[in-house]
């Protein structure tokens, strides 16, 4: 009992730590951009930076996150959101409630890659992976972009979700620095797209 204590005492430390000694490079913050606050919610030009030091929660054993990646999960890149191909035929009540559903997203050690709803879908799809994004009253004033950068050292989890008026089809946009960027939509509860 003592131990386990003393284990998350020591977790909740290191969760504080510096990036430096979280694996990512100053390279990988995105310079001031990473850490500016942002008035609006971006786009695929300017989007929310979240990386190994910024991201809005910790796991304790990160080596295990992609140990079976399979057919149901979304990957692009380093991207992968476990399960997110599913849920075109699953209930909105298995992931969330309000319109608001959470998964997270792990980008493979070392990867930068962004996730972007185009303009037109801003009212109906928002991200909700960035602490400033979580209390969102509608998708419209939810995030809209984001860069997830890795830490160097390890696969990275960011915890959160998306916003969406479901059911529907939404496009994501999704950009990996050296290639074009692919447009894939996602059905949240509304059978295939």
């Amino acid at each position: 009992m003592i131990l386990k204590a003393a284990v998350r005492a020591m977790l909740a430390i290191v969760a504080t730590l510096p990036l430096g000694a979280c694996g990512a490079s100053p390279a990988q913050m995105g310079g001031e951009a990473a850490m500016r606050k942002q008035e609006g919610q971006g786009s695929l030009a300017d989007p929310r930076v979240l990386t190994c030091a910024n991201r809005n929660g910790f796991v304790e054993d990160e080596s295990t996150l992609l140990s079976s990646v399979g057919p149901q999960d979304l990957v692009e890149g380093p991207l992968v959101i476990p399960g997110l191909l599913a849920w075109g035929t699953a209930e909105p009540e298995e992931y969330g409630t309000g319109n608001r559903f959470k998964v997270g997203a792990v980008v493979r050690q070392g990867g930068r890659v962004t996730l972007s709803i185009p303009e037109e879908f801003h009212e109906s799809a928002g991200l909700l992976y960035a602490e400033a994004a979580r209390a969102a009253a509608s998708p419209a004033s939810a995030d809209h972009s984001v860069t997830f950068v890795a830490c160097d050292d390890h696969d990275t989890l960011f915890v959160g979700g998306f916003h969406v008026l479901a059911p529907r089809c939404v496009p994501f946009d999704i950009a990996v620095p050296g290639r074009p960027v692919v447009r894939k939509e996602i059905s949240f509860f509304d059978g295939k797209c």
